[in-house]
Order: structure tokens, then C-alpha cells, then sequence
């Protein structure tokens, strides 16, 4: 681990979102706190409406982590307004509320997954699919679209049932002009595909194998790159044609990556400990690289003591987006020391001299 890394406590919460001009987003409970100066002060920003218990549950970290009470996933649109999702539902704000307000959308007979990250596309649309961590619970899954600021959803498309266990992520990819969509979880539901702009189209380019179970990765143009999220098998860096779906491997990582983002000159991913037969580390990593070939181990937290099924998997949490700032931000979940703490780290003038 470089000495000159040296990252530092700013606030309590959990990383949510980094946009272009570095403006930083974090939740806390179910709070959202904005920074437009590198972490080094924060504003509250907006707030997703709590019932009583859900107030009781969030004086306490312990019962915040067993109920998970947390914004999940958060999306900025161009005039400010927001668009966030918790476990329970998704909600919008406009770029002068506080207080979020539920979207409409119609459930039908199946109950609402919330997504697990919201990406806003072109000209403001919204889109999300349904994350349901359950194994094997063989339900459709569907596939959410707003054009309107995130009041109300209507269905663009449905998964059969049992093909793809949730939908991890989608985003825009402005030289084909098409969504990238990220799929898991086992056996043949992991994919990686692509959806036309109009959403009517869609084709697998990698399917049904744990190479293509991915939750966020890097755009180099020709390729993606991407930390792989499996227990199943070792988990690696991997690159994988646009073209052709081949991948290759680039680098070892020892846990599952479930975290990404861009920060200025720098790629960054994070491992969470999720122990198996073939991931045995006891410890979340954070790794860096200048060209998402070659990259360095620069950052580690330990798995806390408590349940990881009961009390969330040891994780270093990184914001999504992108930013264009060397300024790093990331929060810890189940780790020690830094357990619902965020951090930020100057990455400028950071180099590795091993």
C-alpha cells in the first residue's frame, strides 16, 4: 500500500453519486448531502419520507445495517432535479424541493423491486430495472422508463422469468448510441447486452457465464472494463471486445467488485468480502489505475465481526457517475474503522513507486 495514499474522514453516511464538475452526493439514512468542494463541507440536499419506525431504526448504525435504511441509488437530471430509490420504492424531487415525493408507477400483480442504480440517459430519461437479491426467485423481471422526471414509470420491457435473476445497471453509450445492460446473477442469468435507444431492441452480447456478471464498468471505446462480481469463481479485472464479446482477463482482484467510478485521470474499483470457496479474503480493497490495464491495490478495510448476511457485506462503497476531479470519495459498510463513514482522497499528485 503506497504511503502517500492517505485518505480522510469527512462525514458520517454512505457514497451515492459524483458528477462531472466534482460535485459529490452522499446519503445518510435517508438523508442526501451534497459538496461542491471536494467533501470538505456538506448541504442537505433532499430527503425521502421516513415512517416512525424507520426514524427509530436510524438512531442506530446496528439497526440501520438489519433494515437497510439507506438511499440505495441516486440520479441527477440536467436542471438539478433528482431521481433516488430506497429498498421500499423510487422517488423524484424538483432542483428546488427537499422533500422527495413517490413516483407512480403501476406494480400490477407483482410487487415492486427497487433497482439498485438509476441511470439518466439522453435528453433526461430515466431508466432502472428490478434488483431482488433472492436466489431462484424465477419472477419477470421489468425493465422502468420515465421521460417526465421520475414522477411516473411505465414497463419498456420484461425479462421472462428465470432468465436474468435482476438487473444491476444500465448506461448510455454515446458512439453506438445504445444502453448497455448488466445482468446476474447464476448459471445462465448473467448477461451483458445491449438496448437500443428507443428501447425497443435488445440482444445478449455475452450470456451465461460469471465473465458476464458485472454491476458498473469503464467505456475505452472499442471495450469495457470491468471488476467481475461472482462468489463462484476468482474474481478479476476484465476486458471485454464491444464487437465480438470476447474478454480477457487484465488483473487479479480478491473479492467481488460491485463499485466503480472514474475520478479525473484515475479508473477506480473496490472489492467487497463476500468469502467462498475461492474468495477467501477477509478484507474490502480499493484499486486504481491510470489506464484500466495495469492496476494497484492502494487501500484495504478489514470485514467487521457481525453476520454479513444479517448485518450487509464488508464493503468499500464508491459513488456512481463520474468525475473530473482527482478528488476520490468513498464510504465503508461492515468494515472496521470506517464502518458508515465517508472518506475522500487527493489522487493529484498520487503515484505508485513500487
Amino acid at each position: 500500500m503506497p504511503l502517500s495514499f492517505h485518505p480522510r474522514i469527512v462525514s458520517p453516511g454512505r457514497a451515492l453519486l459524483t458528477q462531472r464538475d466534482g460535485t459529490l452526493y452522499i446519503g445518510n439514512g435517508y438523508s442526501i448531502w451534497r459538496s461542491k468542494d471536494d467533501g470538505k463541507s456538506w448541504q442537505p440536499r433532499a430527503q425521502i419520507p421516513s415512517s416512525a419506525k424507520r426514524k427509530v431504526i436510524q438512531l442506530s448504525r446496528m439497526l440501520s445495517r438489519l433494515f437497510r435504511h439507506e438511499v440505495r441509488a441516486l440520479g441527477v437530471l440536467t436542471d438539478g432535479s433528482l431521481v433516488a430509490s430506497n429498498r421500499e420504492w423510487v422517488y423524484f424531487c424538483g432542483p428546488a424541493e427537499s422533500m422527495m415525493t413517490r413516483a407512480i408507477l403501476d406494480e400490477g400483480r407483482q410487487r415492486l423491486s427497487p433497482p439498485m442504480c438509476v441511470t439518466v440517459g439522453p435528453n433526461d430519461r430515466i431508466l432502472w430495472g428490478e434488483y431482488d437479491s433472492r436466489a431462484a426467485h424465477g419472477k419477470p423481471v421489468r425493465l422502468f422508463v420515465s421521460d417526465d422526471g421520475g414522477r411516473r414509470y411505465d414497463v419498456a420491457r420484461v425479462f421472462e422469468g428465470g432468465s436474468i435473476l435482476h438487473i444491476h445497471n444500465l448506461f448510455y453509450d454515446a458512439g453506438l448510441e445504445k444502453y448497455w445492460l448488466l445482468a446476474g446473477d447464476q448459471d445462465h442469468e448473467p448477461g451483458i447486452g445491449l438496448l437500443s435507444s428507443d428501447l425497443k431492441d435488445f440482444d445478449w452480447v455475452g450470456k451465461g457465464k460469471q465473465v458476464y456478471r458485472a454491476v458498473d464498468v469503464f467505456d475505452f471505446g472499442d471495450r469495457l472494463v470491468y471488476g467481475m462480481d461472482t462468489e463462484k469463481e476468482a474474481n478479476a479485472v476484465l476486458s471485454l471486445d464491444k464487437a465480438t464479446g470476447r474478454v480477457e482477463r487484465i488483473a487479479e482482484i480478491d473479492g467481488s467488485c460491485i463499485y466503480s467510478c472514474r475520478f479525473g485521470r484515475w479508473y477506480v474499483l473496490s472489492t467487497t468480502v463476500e468469502r467462498s470457496a475461492v474468495n477467501q479474503s477477509r478484507n474490502a480493497g480499493l484499486y486504481v489505475s491510470r489506464d484500466g490495464a495495469t492496476w494497484s491495490r492502494v487501500y484495504e478495510a478489514e470485514k467487521d465481526g457481525w453476520n454479513m448476511q444479517y448485518f450487509q457485506y464488508g464493503s468499500i462503497i464508491l459513488p456512481r457517475g463520474g468525475s473530473d476531479r482527482e478528488t476520490i470519495l468513498f464510504s465503508g459498510q461492515a468494515v472496521r474503522g470506517i464502518d458508515g463513514k465517508v472518506l475522500t482522497a487527493d489522487l493529484s499528485q498520487w503515484r505508485d513507486d513500487k
